[in-house]
């Protein structure tokens, strides 16, 4: 435990409790508060660790482990909390709070750079959602291929599908028409040709995260089309394709404008029409063969076909011996199909034979379809014609990505017939109206539509088939019964004599205008009515807003300064000081755009219009990021503050009391002109220096362990010795207030020299003691009588026990044990006599004794001895009733003792004026008052003081007696107060008198 106390200096140092004044309850709280604490702490890293060991995936163990580390730092300076009440290991209690504030400091920073990524995370229900809308919309998408593709050509998005070189391989007719183009002019080009530089750009990296990556993305983005120069604003969503084996070999799109709505224009007649120009252009092979299955016969196509392919015109040749030669072929197994159905056609086993099969070169891929049929007449045979279905195979892939296109959308897509029957809604749709797909079919719009009633639904759907095309906005009925807000996009399908509907949630949007509208109301009305001078002022350098406290506090209106051109020159009259703001407003300005932090307050003096000027602190505020566009200019006017603040320094200056602040090293960083007046220093003379410049390593020490308690105080006056230049000491009484400035600490000792008032307390005390003396010479005086009785009793006794021993010696056999008894009674009179005499001689000294240590039922048990001679005189009982485990006082003894004597024989003045017949009593009690301080009370029951004299009893050189000075009260008090007590009274007429005098309970350490 030595090497303990030594290593932490414990020895300097008291225990805590002292602070608690031991007292077991307060105690125990704190040290079993500390304790839970402590356990509680302990024990949330067990649990942070077991939730890293069953969490192994969590992204941030090393944050978990740092949070466990300062847990159980905090936890263990609650421990030594705990333990400093027994033992003041103030040292490691220290060490321990510097690493918990370093451990918790890491903790704050890192904390700060974890919770933007930890919120860029998705979600598990964001990532479940998605992972539910592909496989709905999958399996809606794979109905009805054909309208499908028809019905992308008339939606209002534009779908778009890039090959992995980012190259667009399909385009649908939104597309051609806002590029104003022909698929010819985009297929097989890249977004270079169509889109300026910077769209170029945006759109190839977002096209690389698909692809590259796999990523599906959904962005908004401006784009600015080459060729017209207009940007527009999209909200994009991109998926990669994907090859059966997994492999990304492109990517599909869907981009919406949604800076207003264009109109879709329906173009079903025409993509029909355009696929019956694709059929047409796709002529069939065909060929005649004899019931041996020789070519007997052939049209153009065939012919053509053959030649491209490198072969003859087949005439003649054995078109089954040709599917047999090809069984052992790649596509054998068509092969031996083709020959099996042409052979069952032939024998009549068949009426017919249907083939897809690819037929593929070296530099494309090809499908065709077989069909075989009897040839009719007298001859046997069979027309066998090849169809090249590679265009339908293609167009079925490409109705496969646009059933993927569907899939992706966050629209809701409505088929519907003219009597408004729901005939196909996707899972977009369903999720929106909170209804299952299989609800929703065959469910009418009325049960949907919360505005338009059946018949106002029936004159919109035929004006939509008027119009061929409709937008609208209106609301739906959720299943829940809640309304929400759609945007509608309804285009007309003749060919099906059915309406194809795109339903958007705008909910999200109109409530957040909603909001907005209200946001911008209550951001005027604030401003309107705040107290603070506001200005904003739009990017072309227009004040567009002055509030009323602008104008009141400045006098400029709108109409005086429409400008910031016109503010500069009136508010800054000065052309250097004008050009100095101008400067630092624009730097400040540019800093904290390309920081991207707060305007910092700048302090500006201003021209009022009254020509009067105003100290502001002036901050500007960005309404849209990165100080775009309109600014908000905050001016406070500190006027007021800055006169204050020059009325302060010059207090400050003239003060006769010493200000000197220190910052956390000591180090003085400011000090007034009383400075030089008490210490001999200039101000900038101690600038720089370390406060132990003017106070000792002592005195310093000495004060330090008051610090905390001074400080939060604020008013504990502290008296320390300081160094003048000269070397003297100067006693000086500091006061110590703590603050902070930008987070740093500073402490300001507030000093006065004290000198001349030490002097004078000497003198006082020295007088005191004088004074004290001669009072104690006259008490002896007074008490002269009573005091040679007591000593006579003891000298009789003497005079007795002699003679009788000298009587036993004169016998013939004296008996010398009765002889030894007799003379150790004589030695007991005499040394009671000898210490009467002593305890006289001490009391009547000119200088009183040093204070010490001693037990205040010690000294009045003195006081007494001295005037029980007295008091048996007059016929009066004293009872003393000593309090028990009283604590130690450090006082002068015979100052105290004093005290005592003065108010025992003040009440047993008293006590005279009684009649014989009335009992005399005086009644001494010793306890621990409740501050923790001794409490000594002298009752009588004497005729008590009467209520005027009550005022004046305690005043110097009033007195009740025809011959008493009227100063022993008064001295009483003061040599009560010279060691810090008090003395007081009750008194009621009648009923006696109660003195009470306290004295503080310290040991000779503590008041050193």
């Amino acid at each position: 435990m030595q090497p303990l106390i030594d290593l932490f200096g414990i020895k300097d140092f008291i225990p805590h409790g002292y602070c608690l004044s031991w007292s077991p309850v307060l105690l125990w709280l704190h040290v079993i508060s500390d304790l839970v604490i402590t356990i509680a702490y302990y024990s949330i890293p067990l649990t942070l660790v077991y939730f890293i060991r069953q969490r192994k995936d969590f992204p941030y163990p090393w944050l978990v482990a740092l949070f466990a580390g300062f847990i159980v730092a905090c936890g263990t300076t609650h421990l030594l909390s705990a333990i400093t009440v027994w033992i003041p290991l103030y040292w490691l209690d220290g060490w321990v709070k510097g690493f918990t504030a370093i451990i918790s400091l890491a903790s704050a920073v890192l904390m700060l750079w974890l919770i933007p990524r930890a919120l860029s995370l998705p979600s598990a229900a964001q990532l479940q959602a998605e992972i539910l809308q592909r496989k709905s919309a999958e399996a809606a998408l794979l109905e009805n291929e054909h309208k499908l593709s028809t019905i992308l050509d008339n939606v209002e998005a534009f779908i778009y599908i890039k090959d992995c070189n980012y190259r667009y391989q399909y385009v649908n007719q939104p597309v051609l028409r806002l590029l104003g183009k022909t698929a010819e002019d985009i297929i097989g080009k890249s977004d270079d040709v169509l889109f300026d530089e910077a769209t170029t750009l945006k759109l190839r990296e977002n096209d690389r995260r698909v692809i590259e990556l796999g990523e599906r993305i959904a962005y908004e983005n401006k784009y600015t089309l080459k060729d017209k120069a207009v940007t527009r604003t999209y909200l994009s969503i991109k998926q990669p394709l994907r090859h059966e084996d997994g492999s990304i070999y492109g990517l599909c799109g869907i981009s919406t404008d949604i800076d207003e709505r264009k109109q879709m224009e329906t173009k079903l007649r025409d993509s029909e029409a355009l696929s019956v120009s694709i059929l047409n252009s796709l002529t069939s092979h065909l060929a005649v063969l004899d019931a041996q299955g020789v070519i007997i016969a052939i049209n153009n196509a065939w012919r053509k076909f053959a030649q491209e392919n490198g072969g003859g015109d087949m005439l003649g040749f054995n078109y089954l011996a040709a599917c047999k030669n090809a069984f052992n072929q790649p596509d054998g197994d068509e092969a031996g199909s083709a020959y099996a159905g042409i052979a069952a056609v032939l024998k009549g086993e068949l009426a017919s034979f249907h083939l897809e099969y690819p037929c593929h070169s070296p530099t494309q891929q090809r499908w065709f379809e077989m069909t075989v049929l009897p040839l009719q007449g007298s001859h046997r045979g069979a027309v066998v014609k090849h169809l090249n279905i590679t265009g339908r195979k293609r167009a079925g892939w490409v109705l496969n990505q646009l059933k993927a296109m569907i899939d992706i959308s966050l629209d809701g897509f409505w088929i519907v017939d003219l009597s408004g029957k729901l005939l196909q809604v996707n899972e977009a749709y369903a999720k929106i109206s909170g209804y299952s797909i299989d609800e929703l079919v065959n469910m009418h719009v009325d049960q949907l539509e919360a505005l338009e009633n059946p018949e106002q639904i029936q004159a919109h759907i035929a004006k939509v088939i008027v119009q061929g095309y409709d937008q609208f906005e209106t609301r739906h009925r959720h299943k829940d019964g809640h309304l929400i807000d759609v945007e509608i996009s309804a285009a007309f399908l003749p060919e099906f004599q059915q309406l194809c509907l795109f339903c958007r949630d705008i909910t999200e949007r109109k409530q957040m205008e909603n909001e907005l509208k209200a946001s911008e109301a209550k951001f005027r009305s604030i401003i309107e009515v705040s107290p603070v001078p506001i200005a904003l002022n739009d990017d072309q350098m227009n004040i567009t807003f002055l509030n009323p406290a602008f104008v009141q506090t400045f006098g400029y209106t709108l109409d005086d300064i429409p400008t910031l051109a016109d503010w500069w020159p009136k508010a800054y009259p000065d052309p250097n000081y004008r050009l100095q703001v101008k400067a630092i407003w624009q730097t400040t300005l540019e800093k904290a755009k390309k920081e991207k932090t707060d305007f910092p307050p700048l302090e500006l003096v201003i021209r009022c219009k009254d020509n009067r000027f105003k100290t502001v602190l002036a901050s500007a505020a960005a309404i849209q990021p990165n100080f775009a566009g309109e600014h908000l200019i905050i001016l406070y006017d500190i006027t007021r503050h800055k006169q204050i603040e020059a009325k302060l320094n010059a207090i400050f200056n003239a003060s006769v009391e010493g200000f000197i602040t220190v910052d956390m090293s000591d180090t003085i960083v400011s000090a007034n002109a009383a400075v030089e007046t008490i210490f001999g220093y200039k101000p900038e003379e101690l600038i720089g220096c370390g406060i132990d410049k003017l106070m000792p390593t002592s005195s310093k020490e000495n004060h330090e362990g008051y610090l905390a308690v001074e400080v939060k105080s604020g008013c504990q006056i502290q008296e320390v010795e300081c160094l003048h230049k000269n070397g003297s000491v100067v006693p000086v009484d500091q006061t110590i207030a703590e603050y902070s400035i930008d987070d740093a600490h500073y402490f300001t000792y507030i000093v006065r020299d004290v000198s001349l008032r030490k002097t004078r307390e000497q003198q006082d005390k020295e007088r005191l003691n004088q004074l004290a003396h001669v009072t104690r010479l006259g008490l002896m005086g007074e008490m002269a009588s009573g005091i040679a009785h007591e000593v006579n009793q003891p000298l009789s006794a003497i005079s007795s026990y002699t003679q009788v021993s000298l009587n036993l010696l004169n016998t013939e056999n004296p008996d010398l044990i009765k002889l030894a008894e007799i003379l150790h009674k004589t030695q007991q009179q005499a040394l009671r006599a000898g210490g009467i005499i002593h305890r006289m001689r001490d009391f009547v000294k000119s200088q009183s004794k040093h204070s010490l240590t001693t037990d205040i039922n010690t000294l009045i048990n003195n006081a007494v001895s001295l005037c029980n001679a007295e008091l048996k005189h007059k016929g009066i009982k004293l009872a003393f009733e000593p309090g028990n485990d009283l604590p130690p006082i450090y006082v002068d003894p015979i100052h105290i003792e004093q005290v005592i004597i003065n108010l025992i024989r003040n009440s047993a003045d008293a006590l005279e004026t009684l009649s014989a017949k009335q009992h005399r009593h005086i009644n001494i009690r010793s306890r621990l008052a409740l501050n923790k301080t001794i409490q000594v009370s002298i009752k009588d029951n004497g005729p008590g003081i009467d209520k005027d004299q009550q005022q004046k009893i305690l005043m110097p050189f009033y007195t009740t007696k025809t011959d008493g000075m009227g100063m022993g009260l008064s001295i009483s008090r003061s040599l009560l107060e010279a060691h810090g007590g008090s003395l007081y009274f009750e008194s009621e007429p009648g009923h006696g008198s109660t003195f009470y005098f306290t004295l503080p309970t310290r040991e000779k350490s503590a008041k050193s």
